[in-house]
């Protein structure tokens, strides 16, 4: 079995509070983007995961440990080989871990027959990480709670973005230590809801309702991440930094504008991809 695993990118992100438990509230849509990661599954005594980039060793990979955590809940006595192919960067922003640790339940679920509900999937991937709920799901979703409540937001149309990180990642933790809550809300987000819905997406009205509640903190401690979202809004980009950074997407009226951005880019030692709107049915 083959699956693909989206990035994400954040068109809106406000925190609300910190909880009790430590976690915090959030406000959110997330969008999936046509960067995929790769992930194969095959038939194996144990679990064994081969990956093209070894940022971490392979038992601390969420993969590994998501597929662990199923074996251990199920009693399944089948192991699983996965090879997992990165495309998608870490410290990005993009929840490229949060995106293969979805891909590997769903995966899972067929592989050793578990039955589980898209409810018991859910409640499972949310033991996992925050993102991951939201990544069986997939497509542009509105995401409350700490990442586990979804709903889904019915977009009619394909938009382009370019995606630009420098050549660092930022600590999700770190952000979340510096980050300072303010005591009334943005709520802006029900209004770019409207407009997802309703396919108004335009650069101005985008500058209006983009909204990161992590950017000011980020690029205090990270000009050069600000630097690029300045570029980006000085090429006709509408710009934001995703999740807690370090990637900054540009939203483009289409192909031809992303190239473009994409090839006056090139002057600076930043990655860069062109990405559209993605649809990935995971089930």
């Amino acid at each position: 079995m083959k699956l693909l695993a989206p990035a994400k990118i954040n068109l809106y992100l406000e925190v609300i509070n910190k909880r009790e438990d430590g976690y915090h509230n959030i406000e959110s849509i997330m969008h999936t983007v046509s960067l995929c990661d790769e992930l194969e599954f095959f038939k194996s005594d144990t679990i064994e995961l081969v990956c093209n980039k070894q940022v971490c060793p392979p038992q601390k990979n969420l993969v590994y440990k998501t597929a662990l955590k199923l074996k251990e809940k199920f009693n399944i006595k089948d192991g699983i080989k996965i090879v997992l192919t990165k495309n998608i960067p870490t410290g990005a922003g993009l929840g490229g871990g949060s995106s293969d640790a979805a891909a590997t339940i769903l995966a899972l679920n067929k592989c050793w027959n578990l039955n589980m509900s898209k409810t018991d999937l859910e409640i499972f991937a949310a033991t996992i990480g925050a993102d991951v709920p939201f990544f069986l799901t997939g497509g542009t979703a509105k995401i409350e709670g700490i990442g586990d409540i979804v709903t889904k937001i019915n977009v009619p149309h394909q938009y382009y973005f370019v995606l630009v990180k420098p050549n660092f990642g930022v600590s999700t933790a770190e952000a979340y230590s510096k980050l300072k809550i303010p005591l009334t809300k943005i709520n802006k987000i029900n209004r770019i809801t409207q407009a997802l819905q309703f396919a108004v997406l335009e650069k101005d009205l985008l500058k209006e309702l983009f909204f990161n509640s992590f950017e000011n903190t980020v690029f205090a401690d990270y000009p050069e991440i600000q630097r690029i979202k300045n570029v980006l809004n000085d090429l006709g980009a509408t710009s934001l930094m995703s999740g807690s950074g370090a990637t900054v997407f540009g939203f483009v009226s289409g192909r031809d504008e992303a190239e473009k951005i994409a090839d006056t880019l090139k002057i600076y030692n930043w990655n860069v991809w062109i990405v559209k709107s993605f649809e990935i049915n995971m089930q």
